[in-house]
């Protein structure tokens, strides 16, 4: 079907500028994933990556502009012979939409990272350097600070430039990095991106939770809010992220973020109306700076004094939180982030205070696929555990379902966390009747060193043998980890005879990243644990890269050598990076859900590795 050819496509998407740019991505031929997913193909989906911006307002745009397309499509009468080349548009508008949805979630954690680097840089005379051209290696590379030459730390500055090359604002030479060679890279970095160290978040928590704020803390919400717009050019030929993206990412984060606070985020839905005056009587114009910064963000529509929200903005309030939350928790390296690169990362931490909740927002869904599993294998094997751990516990999300399913009658119940807010977290969800009440909490307990778990596990008198151990995005806060001594850390656990289902992000590529762009927020999650010393890995051993560094062995190398076996009917995997099929064959997941048993239970089960699909 030819779309500019009907009377329904002239008619449905006059004055939406990009639509001649998307109709002949929309015509190439798509296809359906063995799971029931449509995707486009590779050059298709290159095309509508380079060319058709499709982050923040823009997103919001393109929603529009596909609902418009699909209505065409349904009001054109079709031939027998129109009938399949329908379906494919429609195909490839699902998948458009579901780009736009992704991007709504994933580019304003990276874009708030990369506000607070500029500003960094600048401070360094970095950004002058790149934009005369020169070429910077971590390994020995000086600026001038208060009248003398200072070293920057090689490893800290590596990984911020290795951050700016997964989002194409610099190039790899060899051992160097220069500033791409894009005109509008230029604009970005000619820009000034004013550095700051204070979290806004709280003061924005506040006025949310219509709190009395004096008027130096309204002076600084309206300051923050200000100097943000919508981008207005559509012309490009490369995705990287405008001035005008960066600078509305970095104020969104921490405004959704407080909006979560004040349980908002959960109450607005598409359509619904927002007045300044109701969500805080008091300061309704700091409100609305925060609403105009939404609108820039395409989560909201301003109509005079009131504000409406968009189905980009229900789908961000509602998915936003959770890995917005998880990246703002590393808001102590950002405003650290000239004296980390001059002196190194010292003793900066991450508050999990701030993190548990975010961690639970974001893996409710896979500790429920790892229950799902745990289920499965005891059905299949006609097995039977009494004791449940939930290490690197949060509030016990984990624990919460599990105990919902199997109540406490014939399972001990033990929660295990490096953190005390995490246990407190957790006891307070138990205190509210969420978590059993005998249940057992082991602080102080560093995933990293089994033996702390174990000898708690002693001292109760609970047996480690045939445990079942759930863990969610823990085993990569192991610091400065080795892969062996990521086996060792495994190695622990397997002679301890635990059963281990645990979820990691699965790292991704230099790559990977520059060639699926906003399609995951990987950029900044990998960003942010290398940071702070963490360690991703991808889960299973990766082909050759070309861009960045090697990647550290995969989680289930690390798990085999360890005496473990991985089953694979008990692993899920969350949904592929690529929006195509990839020609070298790989279409790596965001994240999985692995299933481990000690050799000795396998053995006793009668699985081996040959029962891996």
């Amino acid at each position: 079907m030819n779309l500019s050819n009907t009377e329904a496509y002239q008619r449905t998407v006059a004055g939406h500028r990009l639509a001649e740019r998307l109709r002949p991505i929309l015509e190439q031929p798509t296809g359906v994933s063995s799971a029931g997913f449509p995707y486009l193909c590779q050059s298709a989906w290159e095309k509508f990556r380079d060319t058709i911006p499709h982050t923040l307002a823009l997103g919001l745009e393109l929603l529009e502009l596909v609902a418009c397309l699909e209505r065409a499509i349904e009001e054109t009468p079709s031939t027998s012979t129109d009938i399949d080349d329908s379906a494919n548009i429609i195909r490839a508008c699902r998948v458009v939409r579901q780009v736009v949805y992704t991007a709504a979630i994933t580019a304003p954690p990276s874009l708030w990272i990369l506000h607070h680097m500029l500003g960094w840089f600048g401070r360094l005379g970095l950004i002058e350097r790149l934009l005369a051209g020169d070429a910077l290696y971590p390994d020995s590379c000086e600026v001038r600070f208060e009248g003398s030459l200072t070293h920057l730390d090689p490893i800290e500055l590596s990984i911020d430039l290795h951050f700016l090359l997964s989002l194409g604002v610099v190039e790899q030479y060899e051992d160097s990095f220069r500033i791409a060679g894009h005109p509008r890279v230029k604009q970005l970095l000619n820009r000034p991106h004013a550095p700051s160290s204070e979290d806004t978040s709280d003061r924005w928590r506040q006025l949310f939770c219509s709190e009395m704020l004096s008027a130096n803390d309204q002076d600084a919400l309206m300051s923050f809010a200000s100097g943000v717009s919508c981008r207005v050019d559509i012309d490009q030929n490369h995705w990287f992220p405008t001035t005008e993206e960066v600078e509305t990412g970095y104020r969104l984060v921490p405004i959704v973020l407080a909006m979560r606070a004040a349980n908002l985020t959960s109450k607005l839905r598409a359509d619904q109306e927002i007045r300044p005056g109701d969500l805080n009587p008091n300061s309704p114009l700091c409100v609305a700076a925060a609403l105009d910064v939404l609108a820039c963000a395409g989560w909201v529509r301003r109509h005079g004094e009131r504000y409406r929200v968009t189905v980009l903005g229900e789908r961000g309030l509602t998915r936003g939180p959770g890995p917005f939350g998880i990246i703002h928790t590393y808001h102590p390296y950002m405003s650290r982030g000239e004296e980390i690169l001059r002196s190194g990362r010292g003793r900066s931490w991450v508050s999990r205070g701030e993190n548990v909740g975010a961690s639970q927002d974001a893996n409710r869904k896979t500790f429920e696929r790892a229950n799902d599993a745990i289920d499965r294998f005891c059905t299949d094997n006609h097995f039977e555990f009494h004791v449940f751990i939930e290490h690197a516990i949060g509030r016990g999300e984990a624990t919460r379902q599990r105990f919902a399913r199997s109540g406490e009658q014939s399972i001990r119940y033990v929660g295990a966390d490096l953190e005390d807010d995490a246990i407190d977290a957790a006891i307070d969800e138990q205190q509210k009747g969420r978590l059993p009440q005998q249940m057992i909490f082991v602080r102080n307990a560093d995933i990293g060193v089994p033996t702390i778990l174990l000898d708690a596990l002693k001292q109760q008198g609970i047996e480690s043998n045939r445990a079942v151990m759930v863990v969610g995005n823990g085993f990569h806060e192991v610091r400065d980890q080795t892969d062996d001594d990521m086996v060792k850390v495994f190695r622990g656990y397997h002679d301890a005879g635990i059963i281990l289902s645990f979820t990691e992000e699965n790292a991704l590529s230099i790559d990977d990243l520059r060639a699926t762009a906003w399609n995951t927020y990987h950029a900044s999650f990998k960003y942010v644990h290398e940071k702070s010393g963490q360690a991703l890995r991808p889960a299973e051993p990766r082909k050759m890269i070309r861009l960045g560094r090697s990647m550290r062995a995969a989680w289930s190398q690390c798990a085999q050598d360890a005496g473990y076996v991985r089953v694979d009917r008990y692993c899920s995997r969350t949904r592929t990076v690529y929006p195509y099929t990839p020609r070298r064959g790989q279409n790596p997941s965001i994240s999985v859900n692995h299933f481990l048993v000690p050799a000795p239970i396998a053995a006793e089960l009668g699985i081996s590795d040959a029962d891996r699909d």
